[in-house]
């Protein structure tokens, strides 16, 4: 894994495409007449949460194929079906499947609603959920009974990011582009945000937040429909706002990239997210991700 690039422009690669071999799957099964050993590189672009997991993969993934190297476009403004589909990445990294592009769900990540220590609401429900981030409730007094005459003050996340758009997927929420909100970039933005503001309210991933908790900031991670925001809860399902991790793929992708998505799917890949080698909530004890071996959930 050599390169994780945050600004640089993203180099086209189909050119690259007839140069691999394919060699063992990582599940152990033969590719029909294939003996060389896998070799060449694959590009991974995203803009989501799920970066340090798929990082933690890639570096498992180039230990057992020495002579291979998946490289990253990782920006908070990256366009990653885009670069798929203009044939300039292999893999692009999303929360939704294209009807168009393969697509698979490789994981679930949990999404955390959060507040201000100092805000005494603990529970939401998924109605008041909408109404807020659609403007029609306005006041904590109208989400709680003995809630302040404080304005709701919104923190979205960026439009384009794959957290925000199975959040308003979630919640029903169509064009509201437009509602007055502070926009956070990453998730150490948004928990300094919600520091900073009792009257504040956001959404990260679920892994940071419960990290962020440990850590002593000042944030609640409220209960939603009567289900806490935990490990368990989501990995059961029963955690109502979640979202999938989804690899989409280039119809011309190397056949490093197969390999790798094979990777993902296999055993020893989901061991590796399961036992928290894939960082991706910086938490090495615990998963919020969930293995899927075949189609669906």
């Amino acid at each position: 894994m050599r390169n994780v690039r945050e600004n640089a422009r993203v180099p086209k690669i189909n050119a690259l495409v007839g140069f691999w071999l394919m060699a063992l799957l990582p599940l152990g099964l033969p590719v029909l007449g294939a003996t060389e050993e896998l070799t060449g590189s694959a590009l991974i672009v995203g803009n989501g949460p799920e970066r340090y997991a798929i990082e933690a993969l890639a570096k498992n993934f180039e230990a057992l194929h020495p002579k291979t190297s998946i490289d990253f476009f990782w920006h908070q403004n990256a366009r990653p079906v885009e670069e798929v589909r203009e044939h300039g990445a292999d893999i692009a990294i999303t929360g939704q499947a294209e009807q168009d592009l393969s697509s698979t769900t490789v994981a679930w990540d949990g999404i955390a609603v959060v507040t201000n220590f100092s805000n005494t609401v603990e529970e939401i429900t998924r109605d008041q959920l909408a109404k807020i981030f659609s403007g029609k409730i306005k006041y904590w007094s109208q989400v709680y009974e003995e809630g302040p005459e404080a304005r709701i003050m919104l923190i979205h996340r960026a439009w384009n990011q794959n957290i925000r758009q199975p959040f308003e997927q979630f919640l029903g929420l169509e064009n509201h582009k437009g509602i007055r909100a502070k926009i956070a970039e990453k998730e150490n933005e948004t928990f300094k945000a919600i520091n900073g503001d009792i009257y504040s309210i956001s959404y990260v991933s679920m892994g940071p937040a419960l990290q962020a908790r440990k850590d002593g900031y000042g944030v609640t991670l409220l209960f939603i429909d009567d289900i806490e925001p935990e490990y368990q809860t989501v990995l059961d399902g029963t955690y109502p706002l979640r979202r999938p991790v989804v690899f989409v793929m280039n119809p011309k992708a190397s056949p490093v990239a197969q390999a790798f998505l094979e990777y993902v799917l296999s055993p020893q890949g989901q061991r590796a997210i399961k036992l928290g080698a894939s960082g991706l909530f910086q938490d090495k004890t615990s998963s919020v991700i969930k293995y899927y071996p075949l189609h669906g959930e």
